[in-house]
């Protein structure tokens, strides 16, 4: 398996926090077309929220359009965060590196293939009650 390289580091860094933005401008858009007062000042103070501020409000404003869009930045978030603490590219149950294929394909995933299934099979059994 190959080890990211510091270049490819900093190119995935890079990625996330472009679609981190990319969504946050998605999501004040939304809420700036909407007709309540209080979706245009959310907007406004999401634009210049740094990126747990904007998830905690976020999280508060309850529309379902942007529920996938909060999922998402979520995910970006926590991705960054591995990067900022040296855990990036590893998978977060049994702490293998994770493909860089994998990871190329979904920069955000947090775990290898074989905890992946595992975890998919656990919550798939959950829900099966």
């Amino acid at each position: 398996m190959q080890h990211i390289s510091e270049a490819q580091l900093n190119q995935y860094q890079q990625s996330l926090l472009n679609s981190f933005d990319k969504l946050r401008h998605e999501m004040t858009d939304i809420l700036m077309r909407s007709n309540h007062t209080s979706h245009n000042l959310a907007a406004n103070k999401l634009e210049k929220l740094a990126s747990d501020d904007l998830l905690d409000m976020a999280i508060k404003i309850e529309i379902p359009s942007i529920s996938h869009k909060i999922s998402a930045m979520r995910s970006i978030d926590a991705a960054l965060n591995n990067i900022a603490i040296g855990l990036y590219g590893l998978c977060a149950d049994c702490e293998d590196e994770i493909d860089i294929q994998r990871l190329n394909n979904e920069p955000t995933t947090q775990r290898c293939l074989t905890c992946e299934k595992l975890y998919q099979k656990q919550k798939y059994n959950d829900y099966k009650l």
